[in-house]
């Protein structure tokens, strides 16, 4: 697992390192969410984020994934709507009760915003020269798969993976 005695050990400069990195990459994170800022709220792009995650979500659990009330989800998806970035439609496994999912306009919306922070990032990483590029990114993958690791300890539920805490906390 680690080669470390002490459980949790990270020396001071690897920790900074680490901690200033996070900062640049949330800083550029930022500059590409602010652009969007005038097109979808964050509120409006978690659930955005979360009706893509199920494809078909009800209203209560939109909510609950929010962490908002019933009638709070209603009036969000009731602006949603109003957008044409979601769909309500009749469950088909229970008539009594409405699906939410994404319009093709919904979908457009999020892969121009993921668009927008894709180049944003390439725009940062094409200052780096190529063999810190390669570092870079053996060096995610490695991180990726050691947050995944420590995740799955930690997490108990699915719909609470790093991924998707970090999601809701940038968008």
């Amino acid at each position: 697992m680690n080669d470390h005695s002490e459980l949790g050990h990270l020396d001071p400069a690897t920790g900074a390192a680490v901690e200033g990195a996070a900062a640049a990459l949330i800083a550029v994170w930022a500059y590409s969410r602010q652009s969007a800022a005038t097109k979808v709220s964050s509120i409006q792009l978690q659930a955005l984020l979360t009706i893509e995650r199920h494809q078909q979500v009800n209203l209560a659990g939109l909510g609950q994934a929010l962490g908002a009330l019933p009638s709070s989800t209603s009036r969000l998806c009731d602006r949603l709507e109003a957008t044409g970035w979601v769909r309500r439609s009749v469950s088909p496994d229970d008539r009594r009760e409405l699906t939410i999912g994404l319009t093709p306009a919904g979908k457009a919306l999020l892969e121009e915003l993921r668009a927008q922070r894709r180049a944003d990032l390439a725009q940062v990483v094409d200052e780096m020269p190529p063999e810190a590029r390669k570092a870079l990114l053996r060096g995610l993958r490695a991180f990726t798969a050691a947050a995944d690791r420590v995740t799955e300890q930690r997490i108990d539920r699915s719909d609470d993976t790093w991924t998707l805490i970090a999601g809701r906390f940038l968008a």
